[in-house]
């Protein structure tokens, strides 16, 4: 599966795909992943752009929990990504293929991350409820955290 090209991820915005009325709130100064990022978002689902890079979106995070199920298929098509929330984690693998990696931090979900892509190869990590399905997603630009992790 591929994702779309790292130019077009740039320019994504939360204003894009948030709802009518939703407040916006931009922090500068976040820590995420080994790095410092400026979010846009609405509690934890954000769009991300790197302080050293500060007008390209590197990254983004969604929280099924705080959008309509319209706002968070419009980020995943938008990206081209085949995520739908509640999916189970052998869905999941079906899409993304073999975890790299994965993280257990509350005993009723697991994180697995995986790497996407091969002309322009994202992180993307995906919580899993052992009810609910798949919660959360985050995506990063892999050229962002190869800056990040030199």
């Amino acid at each position: 599966m591929e994702l779309i090209p790292y130019k077009q991820f740039g320019k994504l915005r939360m204003k894009q795909f948030a709802p009518p009325r939703a407040k916006i709130i931009e922090l500068d100064g976040n820590e995420w992943m080994g790095g410092i990022w400026i979010n846009e978002g609405i509690g934890f689902t954000s769009v991300s752009r790197h302080r050293d890079t500060p007008d390209e979106a590197g990254g983004l995070e969604v929280d099924f929990s705080e959008l309509p199920e319209s706002a968070v298929l419009a980020i995943f098509d938008a990206i081209h990504l085949r995520l739908r929330p509640g999916l189970t984690l052998q869905e999941v693998r079906s899409i993304l293929g073999k975890p790299e990696k994965t993280l257990s931090f509350v005993s009723d979900r697991k994180t697995y991350d995986f790497t996407v892509g091969a002309r322009y190869p994202y992180y993307v990590s995906a919580t899993v409820h052992d009810t609910a399905g798949l919660i959360y997603v985050a995506v990063i630009r892999r050229d962002v955290l190869s800056k990040i992790n030199a």
